[in-house]
């Protein structure tokens, strides 16, 4: 005749053999979910631009005949979100060992009566004496009394199977109807490094500028204003005088047609009357240079 005792350990093994079959379910149902939800956004987005960064890829989606190009895509696609999705298990089965199934802690949490009692009666289980004897009995008794289908994770399995339905039909509807976002993720990579050369070119250039005297009057065209130095330059063919190069308006108002007429303006054979006060000392400069030769 079996003892109660030795018949806590089969028990168990009938417990995970049901149990496990229902955590392989739910862990199917959540998979599946992260692969057609990757495939999703990959579809809204547009991702399978950045698959044509891959040298040769734009020839062999020209070069094959099995499929049209719009399948082609949505093939590439469907192998990225593959690719992510086995990415992503493998890294939840080396990192996330605390949410393996573990049969014993399940029963635990799930009644606390056989809390300890449970992992020490399983790990007591070849260690037959008086004590070990009396709680392996105890602990089957327990065991016994238990419906195991009360702890089958229904609501989880449920849950994951509603969410794979959901985004399931929704990418049918986006693959049906040709469906996705005005989004081109090749684009917005070419902006951006189109963006970054252009701001490395213009820091260079701002690095090298330097304030070069003017050669034609050995005048540097520089004065302070407002704590800042602003660089000047001379057209005396104008009769303009002195002109700020980063006053865009200005400079506007300068280069406009010889045949327009400006009120605002009246002009000289040597400077415009119209100059800020704080230009009049580069001014007076000037025509001493000139007097002095």
């Amino acid at each position: 005749m079996v003892r109660d005792y030795m018949l806590v350990v089969p028990l168990l093994d009938k417990f995970k053999s049901y149990l496990t079959w229902s955590y392989r379910t739910l862990g199917f149902f959540q998979t599946a979910g992260k692969f057609v939800f990757l495939f999703l956004l990959m579809i809204l987005f547009n991702i399978y631009e950045l698959a044509y960064y891959i040298p040769g890829m734009e020839k062999l989606s020209t070069s094959q005949t099995c499929l049209g190009i719009y399948w082609f895509n949505l093939g590439l696609m469907a192998s990225g979100a593959l690719l992510l999705t086995l990415l992503i298990s493998l890294v939840y089965r080396l990192f996330g060992k605390g949410n393996r199934f573990n049969l014993i802690n399940l029963l635990e949490t799930s009644f606390p009566d056989l809390r300890t009692r449970l992992s020490t009666a399983y790990d007591n289980s070849q260690n037959i004496n008086i004590v070990t004897k009396k709680l392996l009995e105890d602990v089957h008794v327990q065991l016994s009394g238990i419906r195991i289908r009360s702890i089958v994770p229904k609501k989880q399995i449920f849950r994951s199977c509603l969410v794979f339905l959901l985004v399931s039909g929704l990418a049918t509807f986006c693959i049906y109807e040709g469906f996705s976002f005005n989004i081109s993720p090749g684009k917005l990579i070419d902006d951006f490094w189109d963006n970054l050369h252009n701001m490395n070119a213009r820091a260079a250039y701002e690095d090298d500028e330097k304030v070069v005297p003017d050669s034609r009057y050995k005048i540097e065209a520089v004065i302070i204003k407002n704590g800042e130095q602003v660089e000047m330059k001379i057209n005396p063919t104008l009769g303009l005088g002195f002109t700020s190069q980063i006053d865009a308006d200005t400079e506007q108002k300068f280069n406009a047609s010889s045949d327009s007429f400006n009120e605002n303006f009246r002009y000289s054979q040597t400077y415009s009357e119209n100059l800020p006060e704080e230009y009049e000392p580069l001014i007076k400069q000037y025509f001493e240079e000139l007097s002095s030769r």
